[in-house]
């Protein structure tokens, strides 16, 4: 008897056990699905907006226009939104015009400070800023190119205070697509370097969403969408803009005549070259692009100088009004060499 009972009072304990790791499983199950599809999409999007994450440039750490013995100064200049922008004046004598270099995102201006000496002996004046809520200017969300735009502007009429005459806008990925979408529609803007730039903010997110998927096994079975639609909805709500706005490509458009370098690394996986071309072909026949052999992203100034300066000084030539040809014909695809290991 003892054995025949056995089993009989087994039976329900197996059946609770199963019946709470049901339990478990379904409330683990849920708990995954508010972390991915709720709290992780807003966490990022409120990040990428409000948080100020600054690159560690070890590259250019401690640099200022005086290490290249070039004289400088100090200037702050407001924004629209009445932010103060901080940035570095570097005056040329007799100066053609000047150009603005725009940082890339999480930068600050001493990423483009190596490329002062250059602009300088084109006999061109540079002035160097830090984006709203990048560096030591003011404002409390970024915008990924919506609003940094209206700072690329107050940068251009800033330099004109300064120096009148033709202005050109130089950047590198989030500095190049905000350039971008200034020169767009400020007549004031006389050319173009668009270095490592995304088509638009919605299909940066989903590139890099994709990149982010395939770079770890366990994010695979996450899908691509509604990951991307929430955390676009999180950044727009967060920096209070449409980032549907941030169309690059269609801003290319509407540059008109104007001279327009476009450039890409060969092997860059965040904004593959294939980009740069198309942002090429939306400006039209005045626009080049320039392809630099390299996989990083935005490094295309340090890979390939000699070909860079050629097509920079190309876009100056043109910029400020000179009768001479260009050194390379307008529509014409540039390589460059690496000139670094």
């Amino acid at each position: 008897m003892a054995t025949s009972d056995q089993p009989a009072a087994s039976r329900p304990r197996g059946r609770r056990w199963l019946r709470w790791l049901r339990r478990t499983a379904y409330v683990l199950a849920a708990l995954l699905v508010l972390f991915v599809f709720g709290f992780l999409p807003w966490f990022l999007g409120t990040r990428v907006t409000k948080g100020r994450f600054a690159y560690n440039d070890r590259e250019n750490a401690g640099l200022t226009p005086q290490s290249f013995s070039l004289a400088f100064e100090e200037v702050s200049f407001t924004n629209p939104d009445g932010a103060t922008l901080k940035g570095w004046w570097v005056p040329a004598p007799e100066a053609r015009g000047t150009v603005v270099l725009v940082h890339g995102l999480n930068r600050s201006r001493i990423e483009m400070v190596r490329k002062v000496p250059f602009v300088h002996a084109q006999g061109w004046n540079a002035l160097l800023f830090d984006l709203r809520h990048h560096g030591e200017s003011g404002g409390d969300a970024r915008t990924l190119g919506w609003l940094e735009k209206d700072d690329v502007r107050a940068a251009r009429a800033f330099a004109q205070t300064k120096s009148p005459g033709p202005a050109v806008l130089w950047g590198v990925s989030l500095g190049a697509a905000a350039a971008t979408l200034a020169a767009a529609d400020d007549p004031a803007v006389t050319g173009l370097v668009c270095d490592s730039s995304y088509r638009s903010l919605p299909d940066a997110i989903r590139h890099h969403i994709d990149l982010a998927r395939h770079a770890r096994l366990w994010l695979r079975p996450i899908p691509a969408w509604p990951i991307t639609q929430e955390l676009l909805f999180w950044i727009g709500r967060s920096g209070r803009f449409d980032p549907r706005s941030v169309d690059v490509r269609a801003a290319a458009a509407r540059l008109g005549e104007r001279p327009s370098l476009f450039v890409c690394n060969s092997g860059d996986r965040r904004m593959p070259p294939e980009i740069a071309f198309e942002l090429k072909d939306a400006a039209g026949g005045h626009a080049k692009v320039l392809v630099v052999p390299g996989h990083s992203h935005g490094g295309a100034w340090r890979e390939g100088t000699a070909a860079y300066e050629t097509a920079v000084a190309d876009v100056l030539r043109q910029a400020g009004g000179a009768r001479l040809a260009a050194a390379v014909p307008a529509g014409q695809v540039l390589r460059a060499e690496r000139s670094v290991p």
